[in-house]
C-alpha cells in the first residue's frame, strides 16, 4: 500500500476512534509478525491484529 494511503487510512481509522500500530520488532516470532494493529482508542483494545498480523488492506476492509 502506498505510503499516502496509508497517511489517510491512519487518519480515517482516527476519525473513528481507532489507532493503527505498526509493529516496530526488528524479528518476526510467534507473537509479533511485523505488520499491524487496530487499537480502539476508548478502552486501548486490540480489535484487528492482536500479534500485528494484520495488513494494512485487513484494516481498510475493517473500517469500510
Amino acid at each position: 500500500m502506498h505510503l499516502s494511503t496509508e497517511s489517510a487510512l491512519r487518519a480515517r481509522a482516527r476519525k473513528l476512534g481507532y489507532a493503527i500500530r505498526k509493529s516496530r520488532s526488528r524479528s518476526i516470532h510467534e507473537d509479533n509478525l511485523g505488520q499491524y494493529a487496530l487499537v480502539k482508542e476508548s478502552n486501548n483494545e486490540v480489535v484487528l491484529g492482536e500479534r500485528f498480523d494484520a495488513s494494512l488492506e485487513d484494516i481498510a476492509e475493517y473500517l469500510n
